[in-house]
């Protein structure tokens, strides 16, 4: 198999079929910038891989494979990216990335990302990220983030992270008097 030239490996992709192409040549990076009244669909991407979404892209990415987390696609949202995460989907949302994560997909947030939890998924939120967590959900909050939360949700907060809650909402760590109950 013949390798990419460099400038082609560096080119971001626009499409699913442009991400594929780039599969199928074996490329370890992948930079997705489409355009954002596009939404590019993805499933089941190969371990090792790196994903960069980034600009104002717009991605479903489905990850039906549980895994361990070394072996697991690395996903960085970036930018004014909007990406929803399915499955097992592991992920990192920087700037002012949003992201909404279902089922058992796991998010590290960064910046000022703002991150909607649903099912079963599970949010690592700092610095000045805004977490939005529904039914099961777990969030980890650190730094200036702030947690709104409702349903069966666990919250640990720790340094100046906030929490607006409803009752019934479950929440550890060392800064849980930072906590408003709100109103269900």
């Amino acid at each position: 198999m013949k390798s990419a030239p460099a400038h082609a490996r560096r080119k971001a992709c626009r499409t699913a079929h442009d991400v594929q192409t780039r599969l199928a040549t074996g490329a370890k990076t992948v930079i997705l910038d489409s355009p954002p009244e596009t939404t590019i669909e993805l499933r089941d991407l190969p371990d090792g891989l790196t994903l960069r979404v980034e600009g104002s892209s717009r991605v479903q990415i489905t990850d039906t494979t549980d895994r361990p987390e070394k072996r697991a696609p690395a996903i960085v949202i970036t930018g004014a990216a909007h990406a929803q995460l399915f499955g097992h989907t592991r992920a990192h949302a920087y700037t002012t990335a949003t992201v909404d994560a279902f089922d058992r997909t796991r998010v590290t947030a960064h910046n000022r990302a703002s991150i909607s939890a649903v099912d079963h998924a599970l949010v690592l939120a700092g610095e000045s990220t805004t977490v939005y967590a529904y039914d099961h959900a777990a969030v980890h909050a650190h730094d200036d983030a702030q947690v709104h939360a409702t349903d069966d949700t666990r919250i640990v907060l720790h340094g100046n992270a906030h929490a607006a809650a409803a009752r019934g909402v479950t929440i550890f760590g060392p800064a849980r008097a930072n906590v408003t109950v709100a109103a269900r």
